[in-house]
């Protein structure tokens, strides 16, 4: 009873996240609207972030209760989601040219990132120091995101016309909004953490298993929505380019904060560090290389891709 209880509310937990999710990112959109700042701004900045906080949630709630395992997991299975499944999908099912320029600092960034944490986790080197360095980068990507989306804004030349007047009593109501769905969100991810623990502990399974697929996959779907969305509407360049950016956050900004409240060393699972790190940095390369080069083998790419996502949780379910 006590079993099926938790998984009830690990589900609801789910749920409450990804609602609240696409809730808050649409206020997002509503702020960009009614204080004409540019949507490409907005998304570089407040939805970038947004679309992160289940995630970061999670990971907060975890080191909090000092479940390492579930917070690690949770970050390194929602960048092996992302990577292998949802670009696996965008890829075999694209139908127009990859603008090369998705393959440009953000990808560096994010294969670096894991090359370092791959490193870091071999030596049992992940601490608060390494932590605030992976929060460093997170800030350097984050500003580098903003100073792109300037010169965006610029080149296109797009021209901001204000009104006379700001709707003021609008404007409150979408943040009051925004800050509520946010609230939510954390509130999902509580329930859901203390109830993927619960899991763990009742079947006897360690907690990284928990997070690498239920919870990881569980607060990806937002991005699984964007990816099916991007493929109906022939945007593959900007699903690859936002998976990727969702990858660079959740590799620093989410193990970076793990490193920080922790406090110590943080100690990776055998499975996250001589598996799964391997799965992204292989993953990375299957997608870089063939779209870097020119040569359009994207479906080819897809399923490979397909292929390691069956095995990696083919073999951690085993």
């Amino acid at each position: 009873m006590e079993l099926f209880a938790s998984i009830m509310l690990l589900v609801l937990g789910l749920i409450i996240i990804v609602l609240a999710g696409n809730y808050m990112v649409s206020n997002a959109v509503s702020i960009s609207k009614i204080t004409h700042i540019p949507q490409v701004l907005i998304g570089a900045t407040i939805v970038s972030l947004a679309t992160t906080l289940p995630e970061l949630s999670v990971t907060i709630f975890s080191s909090i209760g000092k479940l390492d395992n579930l917070a690690i997991g949770n970050a390194v299975g929602s960048v092996i989601f992302n990577l292998s499944f949802i670009i696996g999908i965008v890829l075999l099912f694209t139908r127009s040219p990859i603008d090369r320029s998705t393959m440009g600092k953000n990808f560096y960034m994010m294969f670096g990132t894991s090359l370092i944490i791959f490193i870091l986790s071999i030596f049992n080197c992940i601490n608060r120091w390494s932590g605030l360095l992976l929060l460093g980068i997170f800030v350097c990507f984050f500003v580098s995101n903003i100073i792109d989306a300037n010169r965006k804004i610029r080149i296109d030349g797009v021209v901001i016309q204000k009104k006379e007047k700001t709707n003021k009593r609008k404007l409150f109501w979408v943040i009051a909004s925004f800050v509520f769905s946010s609230f939510f969100v954390a509130f999902g991810a509580k329930i859901l953490v203390q109830n993927g623990a619960n899991i763990a502990r009742l079947l006897g399974i360690s907690e990284h298993i928990i997070g690498v697929t239920i919870i990881a996959i569980g607060t990806s779907l937002p991005e699984v929505v964007t990816a099916v969305s991007s493929i109906r509407q022939n945007s593959t360049s900007i699903a690859i380019g936002n998976t990727i950016g969702a990858n660079v956050l959740a590799s620093t900004l989410l193990i970076g904060i793990s490193a920080v409240l922790q406090g110590g060393t943080l100690t990776f699972h055998p499975n996250i560090t001589y598996f799964a790190l391997p799965v992204i940095l292989i993953s990375s390369i299957v997608i870089f290389l063939p779209i870097r080069l020119g040569k359009q083998m994207y479906r080819l790419q897809g399923m490979i891709l397909l292929l390691l996502f069956a095995i990696y949780y083919g073999t951690v379910m085993w």
